[in-house]
């Protein structure tokens, strides 16, 4: 049985649970990644272990921990295990993962976006460059208009007063 998603999907509220280990997580996230097309989930403890490269014993103990948290319920049905996410707990929007074709594109385009702002936002030294650097047609020196300078000294008098006030003690220009 291979991944059908790209990634797995950990819904903040277990992300967030410290009485669940790193373990239980990653298993969550895994029965919600298998679960999104059949509302279940049938994998055997030893797709976990594999998939996850833990013990089987981990697994079963992940499994029982989510399921006394009331994360997840399991069923057998003829004779095959089926755990389910519990949506009470953990609402549909937030556990389910997007459908194949959108992750698909969410997979391309983060991929795509992550190497273009590389290409383009880093110079030799991996530093970050400045919008205004790559594109010096922003910077325009236009002289301030008399308003714009009365505004702008009037902003620096009322900063100097709440500076000298707050480091000074009351003391006013």
């Amino acid at each position: 049985m291979a991944f059908i998603r790209y990634f797995i999907a950990v819904p903040r509220i277990i992300l967030n649970d410290r009485t669940c280990s790193q373990t239980d997580k990653l298993v969550y996230g895994v029965i919600n990644s298998l679960s999104n097309n059949k509302e279940y989930c049938y994998a055997s403890n030893s797709y976990f272990a594999n998939t996850l490269s833990v013990k089987e014993k981990t697994i079963s103990n992940s499994i029982n921990n989510l399921k006394r948290k009331n994360y997840i319920s399991v069923k057998f049905i003829n004779g095959q295990r089926r755990i389910y996410l519990n949506e009470d707990i953990v609402s549909k929007e937030n556990s389910k993962v997007l459908e194949k074709n959108e992750n698909k594109n969410i997979v391309k385009n983060y991929q795509y976006k992550r190497k273009e702002y590389t290409r383009n936002n880093y110079n030799k030294n991996n530093k970050l460059i400045p919008y205004w650097m790559e594109h010096p047609e922003v910077c325009v020196d236009d002289p301030a208009s008399p308003e714009e300078k009365a505004y702008m000294e009037g902003l620096l008098k009322e900063f100097k007063e709440d500076w000298y006030m707050t480091k000074i003690g009351g003391y006013s220009l």
